[in-house]
């Protein structure tokens, strides 16, 4: 999950009041919210840029496959294929397809996760539930690797990660303000790897 900060003059404008949201929304949507020019600048999972706008490669994030030691004990017996999809897992929000594609690969593309979801919006939250074993799912490594050392989750497929690029897009601004925000963006991206 990407927050996007960078809004655009415009969205600012249109936002009323002291209770303005920022845009979040998943890196393989936020292409949509620079080509809507509701944002100057985003974190996507493209490669290819918006119109209009730079593209700076920041790297990869890194997903695995986890769930707590209980729940796999009680709903991912046998083929861990069949059983990812039909087990409970948390999803994001309604958009969120990261383990469908996960068990599509695993599949080859003929299934997708099970349609039994919990919507669980926040990144922490959405870990938690997966401890408290509401599930099986993907978790960033880094998210997931303190958990896996306290016993809290196991791994289910080791070596089956699943990395999304990821990338900078801004609008190509001859201003030093963007060009700033796209360098700290990019040393925070190499200082994480």
């Amino acid at each position: 999950m990407i927050i996007v900060a960078a809004t655009s003059p415009s969205s600012t404008r249109q936002a009323a009041g002291p209770a303005r949201k920022w845009p979040r929304e998943d890196q393989t949507r936020t292409a949509t919210l620079l080509r809507e020019g509701l944002v100057m600048a985003a974190v996507t999972s493209s490669p290819e840029p918006v119109t209009g706008c730079r593209v700076r490669a920041l790297g990869r994030m890194r997903y695995v496959p986890v769930a707590s030691l209980d729940f796999a004990r009680e709903h991912l017996g046998g083929p861990l294929r069949d059983a990812l999809a039909e087990a409970p897992s948390p999803a994001f929000d309604r958009s969120d397809d990261l383990q469908d594609a996960f068990v599509r690969r695993l599949w080859r593309g003929k299934s997708g996760a099970s349609p039994v979801r919990h919507l669980v919006p926040t990144s922490e939250g959405f870990v938690e539930s997966v401890a408290a074993g509401m599930g099986w799912c993907l978790v960033r490594e880094v998210q997931a690797e303190p958990l896996v050392r306290a016993g809290r989750l196991v791994h289910l497929a080791p070596q089956q990660a699943l990395d999304v690029p990821l990338y900078w897009q801004q609008w190509k601004l001859d201003s030093p303000a963007p060009a700033a925000g796209a360098e700290a963006v990019s040393e925070v991206a190499l200082r994480r790897g």
